[in-house]
C-alpha cells in the first residue's frame, strides 16, 4: 500500500502505522508528514488537540511557560497592553491596577499618590500635604505661610489674617497672641504679628486689627 503523509495537526514517529496522532493540547504540528509535535512557545498556548498553530496570549494575559494549554490573567497590581507576552507589567509608581486581566494602568487622581510599584490603589495626601497633579508618586509639604487640615487635598490654604505659619507641612495656623495683630494673609513668621500701637489694644488671640482705646 502507498504511504500517506500525516496532515498538518497530526504526526507519527513510528513506522508501519495505520494512522497519525493528533497534536496534544499545548502543542501543534504546522507541516504535513511530521514525525513529532512542537510545544507552544512561551507567550502562546493551545487548549485543543490536533492543531496546526498556537494562540497568542491576549492583552491583559500572559503565558510564562512552553507547552501551555491556557493563558493566565494578569493579577491585580499588574497589566499587559500587548499580545503574546510571557509576563505582566507592574503598575508604575503614581499608578494603580485594581482589576484582573487589565490592559492598562490608571494614574492616581489629584489629591492622591503612590510611591510604590505594583499597587492596587493610591493613598490620599496627608494633612499638611497636597498633590496637585495626576500620576504622582509623592505628596508635597505645604510651604510656610500655608496649611492644610484635611487628607486628599490638591492645594494648601493661605494663613488667614491674625495668624502665621512658620513651618512646613502645617495642619493649622498659629494665632497672634493678645497685644499683637496681623492684617496680612499668608504670613510665614511670628514677626508678622505687630504689637499694638500706643493708644490701641488687641485683647484677643488671632486678631487682624488693633482697637483704639476709648
Amino acid at each position: 500500500t502507498e504511504d500517506v503523509a500525516c496532515s498538518a495537526g497530526t504526526y507519527q514517529p513510528n513506522t508501519g502505522q495505520t494512522s497519525c496522532l493528533d497534536a496534544d493540547a499545548g502543542h501543534y504540528v504546522g507541516v504535513t508528514g511530521a514525525l513529532s509535535q512542537t510545544p507552544c512557545s512561551a507567550g502562546t498556548y493551545q487548549p485543543n488537540t490536533g492543531q496546526t498553530s498556537c494562540l497568542d496570549a491576549d492583552a491583559g494575559h500572559y503565558v510564562p511557560t512552553t507547552g501551555a494549554t491556557n493563558q493566565t490573567a494578569c493579577s491585580i497590581g499588574t497589566y499587559q497592553p500587548s499580545i503574546g507576552q510571557v509576563s505582566c507589567l507592574s503598575a508604575d509608581p503614581g499608578h494603580y491596577v485594581n482589576t484582573v486581566a487589565s490592559t492598562t494602568q490608571t494614574p492616581c487622581d489629584i489629591g492622591s499618590f503612590q510611591p510604590l510599584s505594583g499597587q492596587d490603589k493610591c493613598d490620599l495626601s496627608d494633612p499638611g500635604y497636597y498633590v496637585d497633579s495626576t500620576g504622582s508618586a509623592n505628596q508635597t509639604a505645604c510651604d510656610p505661610g500655608t496649611f492644610q487640615p484635611n487628607t486628599g487635598s490638591s492645594s494648601c490654604i493661605d494663613s488667614p489674617p491674625g495668624n502665621y505659619v512658620d513651618t512646613t507641612a502645617a495642619i493649622a495656623p498659629t494665632p497672634c497672641v493678645p497685644g499683637t495683630y496681623n492684617p496680612l494673609t499668608g504670613s510665614s513668621s511670628a514677626d508678622a504679628c505687630l504689637p499694638a500701637d500706643p493708644g490701641n489694644s488687641v485683647p484677643s488671640w488671632g486678631s487682624s486689627y488693633q482697637t483704639p482705646c476709648t
